[in-house]
């Protein structure tokens, strides 16, 4: 169980805990705040068609999950929220916008990192509360947006899962039986920086590598052989991917085709975010490692950690899939805004305006079923970072992830203020 000082019915429901410890002397109770009566309105952009739905669809079962548990806890301050979701498509800017002019409260998301570095200066300008969903690249916070106000991220960034990766491969391989590596990465902002900081951690864990490969399929992209054709014909200790959703599938079953895992070894950010379209004989064949960012649904396992396995359930009955990481993106998104919010309520005795809120989530510290989380006052949320070996499980008929590692931030993220290539090169 847990234990949260200052605790409130929605931060306990959103953990995933029925009570909890503490109590709330200084705070004024939600009951006699001056609060409106009316709904939240909040909105969540996301990719809700397509290959990219396969990622997408997960951050929005997780918020929609989320927002069932504030309601069914009351709301916040005795408010309900109601949500409105976007597909995100190129459209991260204009979905924001079209948000803000229809009233909404907060937002949520994007998934791209593209389209998250041209939100995140939008929202700076309108003044409504993003909470990222996911847009992992380092740059958000160190160059795109370096004195944020009203832009948050949730997720764990770039540099950390691919520090996570490199971690990972050295703890599999060993450190003398990796000389070689390469890359197949998605063509855009996410895959550029993913691969970029994997080559220079795995360099500093390793030493000199050769770098056989490096292959930027465009995102989406129906046809990777060119790449696998490379990997084969060099045969790298080890292969990075940063492919996601349904590049993963395209990636995994044409690898799977032409034998590329018998000639190297596949390591990824994000490869388990296929998990619901990943075949038995591919996920055998390939014996990958993949990390899956701030939240692996069987670590702790359900007999340890009752809030993973009730999650884990209602997105089964719910919605029929194996919660990822980016269901837990989206979960996490709203639980640190309406976690903050609620603190806020009780500081101030009302609602609060939004520059209130940002400041409430700025150094923010929350429970979700994945565990304890801190928004930092850089804006960027930091948690543990998970990684494992996917092997196929009969009963559930799925990928499952096994022998999980578990890295702290502070293993795989540079200090606040500390930009992240002069981090990783400071090793």
């Amino acid at each position: 169980m847990l234990g949260m000082v200052g605790g409130t019915a929605v931060a306990a429901a959103l953990a995933g805990c029925s009570t909890i410890l503490g109590d709330d002397d200084g705070a004024v109770a939600d009951g006699d705040a001056d609060v409106p009566d009316e709904p939240i309105q909040a909105g969540l952009q996301t990719y809700t068609e397509g290959a990219a739905s396969v990622l997408g669809l997960q951050a929005q079962y997780g918020a929609e999950i989320a927002i069932q548990r504030i309601n069914d806890a009351g709301g916040i301050a005795g408010r309900e929220m109601e949500l409105d979701v976007a597909h995100e498509a190129d459209a991260a800017v204009e979905n924001y916008t079209q948000f803000v002019d229809e009233g909404k409260d907060v937002t949520f998301g994007p998934i791209s990192s593209g389209g998250h570095a041209a939100l995140a200066p939008e929202v700076e300008s309108q003044g409504v509360v993003n909470v990222g969903t996911d847009g992992t690249v380092t740059t958000l916070y160190e160059d795109t947006v370096p004195d944020p106000t009203y832009s948050f991220r949730f997720q764990n960034y770039d540099v950390m899962e691919c520090v996570t990766a490199a971690r990972e491969a050295v703890s599999r391989l060993g450190a003398d039986n990796i000389d070689s590596i390469a890359g197949i990465n998605p063509n855009y902002a996410f895959g550029q920086d993913e691969w970029k900081f994997f080559k220079l951690a795995i360099e500093k864990l390793v030493g000199d590598v050769e770098v056989t490969h490096e292959g930027f399929p465009d995102l989406l992209a129906d046809d990777m052989s060119t790449h696998i054709t490379q990997v084969n014909d060099t045969e790298p200790d080890v292969t990075f991917s940063s492919c996601w959703g349904g590049d993963v599938t395209t990636l995994m079953n044409q690898a799977a085709a032409n034998d590329m895992f018998d000639n190297t070894q596949l390591v990824g950010s994000v490869l388990y975010s296929a998990v619901d379209e990943l075949g038995q004989d591919v996920v055998e064949q390939a014996e990958a490692f993949s990390g899956s960012r701030n939240w692996y649904w069987d670590f702790p396992n359900g007999s340890r950690w009752s809030p993973n396995e009730d999650l884990f359930q209602e997105a089964q009955d719910q919605y029929d899939v194996v919660p990822t990481a980016h269901f837990m993106s989206g979960y996490g998104a709203v639980t640190a805004w309406a976690t903050a919010t609620e603190k806020a309520v009780q500081l101030t005795g009302g609602w609060p305006s939004q520059e209130q809120i940002a400041r409430s989530l700025e150094d923010h510290g929350f429970h979700t079923p994945a565990g304890y989380h801190v928004m930092g006052s850089d804006h960027q949320g930091k948690s543990n970072a998970y990684s494992g070996r996917m092997e196929w499980d009969d009963d559930l008929g799925r990928a499952v992830l096994e022998d999980v590692n578990v890295f702290t931030p502070q293993e795989v993220a540079p200090p606040i203020g500390t930009d992240a290539e002069a981090w990783v090169n400071s090793w």
